[in-house]
């Protein structure tokens, strides 16, 4: 159990941490190619308006330029009132943009045939690429995108097409480096946090370890201290009963001291099974149908007894690897289980069968008002339903959690479901040999 709380824990841990940082560096990827594309857009919403080029002369009122005429020739140079800073368009754009940015840009007039380029501003080695973008553009609905390493916008004229290419390749392979690093990143903070868990998790697990140990041996000796006291009290019973004669006094003593020592006996049980896995004990070809078949026929006395109608269906020589008695003793938990708390429908049925390298055994019976939100808790020690603890069942909610317990010990399955027409059914998945 332990093992299998300190796997999840580490699986938890890692699956958290992972989770994170992908959302994290994800979102910083994300924004940072966002804000590439805005400030792209920007530029070639600036290049439209200004007729194709950055121009420090035409419309230059409207860039912040000042004419030749109205340069301050006192004020030093590159103040802010010389930037180039277009309206409303945040910090991004300055005086050396025009000088770094990377453009062409080309005129279509309505019968989709190139007019008019500038070419200019790109190496002249890359202008039969640019051709064959401009011609997708073209042909391509949509006014602005990527194409290649190019953010392009589209632009209707009164003779065609303006469209604007502005190179994105430096925005593009830091983004791409970003992004590379961040998955390396990624993957070594994955490698070193699952081994730094690797190293601490028995750390953090021990104070359970112990506690679940003093709990186990807790079981064990106080289990074995009563057993002595048990003895006595219903050795004592027999003796009066013996000399008085009997009395629904001494059948009260009798009944419930029998059902302390069956309890006392559940828990010693229990205790020792948390103790072993099958792996450590002698392990043996079982044939599942063999013990289905027998346990079937010794609880059917029981059964007709309480006008219980059991079926049973069992699919011969399904054999499995591992323990027999405690084989045995899960197969007949689930059939008591199944008589103790059959409803007023009397339906009990038991299938057994190979499916997918797995023998699969189920035991169903009609049950009436089950609460499906309380089936979570059957496999808990110690857990009965509010109507199983006012009936007389006599049972002490510890054979279900042993039954789970015998089948995880054989890396098995035991699960319970519930259908719509108010039949619960305990599905025991087992491995075939």
């Amino acid at each position: 159990m332990l093992k299998k709380l300190k796997f999840r824990f580490i699986l938890l841990a890692m699956v958290s941490m992972t989770l994170t940082l992908t959302i994290a560096f994800a979102a910083v990827n994300i924004t940072l190619r966002l804000q590439m594309s805005q400030n792209t857009d920007i530029i070639i919403e600036t290049l439209h308006e200004n007729g194709g080029h950055f121009s420090l002369f035409k419309h230059a009122d409207d860039f912040g330029f000042a004419r030749d005429s109205e340069l301050d020739t006192d004020r030093p140079p590159n103040s802010d009132q010389d930037m180039f800073k277009p309206p409303d368009r945040g910090k991004f754009m300055h005086s050396e943009t025009p000088y770094e940015t990377r453009y062409y840009v080309a005129y279509i007039d309505g019968n989709s045939t190139l007019i008019n380029a500038d070419f200019g501003h790109i190496a002249l080695s890359n202008i039969e690429t640019i051709e064959k973008q401009i011609e997708t553009i073209t042909q391509n609905c949509k006014t602005s995108g990527y194409i290649d390493n190019y953010r392009y916008g589209k632009f209707e004229t009164d003779d065609g097409l303006m469209i604007i290419g502005v190179d994105c390749s430096n925005y593009l392979s830091t983004i791409q480096m970003l992004t590379t690093i961040t998955l390396v990143t990624i993957l070594s903070c994955i490698v070193i946090v699952l081994i730094l868990l690797l190293v601490f998790s028995n750390r953090v697990l021990r104070p359970f370890e112990e506690n679940r140990e003093k709990q186990r041996r807790f079981i064990t000796d106080a289990g074995h201290e009563l057993k002595t006291p048990i003895a006595i009290i219903q050795s004592n019973t027999e003796v009066m009963e013996m000399i008085d004669g009997e009395s629904k006094w001494l059948t009260n003593i009798k009944q419930q001291t029998e059902r302390m020592s069956k309890l006392v006996k559940g828990l010693i049980e229990l205790s020792k099974m948390d103790e072993q896995t099958v792996s450590e004990k002698e392990k043996q070809q079982i044939i599942l149908s063999e013990i289905v078949f027998n346990s079937v026929e010794s609880f059917r006395v029981p059964a007709e007894a309480k006008q219980i109608h059991l079926t049973s269906e069992i699919a011969p020589d399904v054999a499995v690897m591992g323990d027999f008695e405690d084989i045995v003793r899960a197969v007949g938990i689930l059939l008591d289980n199944a008589i103790k708390y059959t409803d007023d429908r009397k339906e009990m049925t038991v299938k057994l069968y190979a499916k997918s390298k797995k023998a699969v055994l189920k035991v169903s019976n009609s049950c009436k008002g089950l609460d499906k939100a309380s089936m979570s808790k059957f496999f808990d020690r110690f857990y009965r339903t509010d109507e199983s603890r006012s009936s007389e069942t006599g049972g002490y909610g510890i054979g279900l959690s042993m039954a789970q317990m015998i089948v995880q010990n054989h890396k098995g399955k035991l699960n319970v479901s519930y259908s719509d027409d108010e039949i619960i059914t305990f599905t025991m998945e087992l491995s075939l040999s």
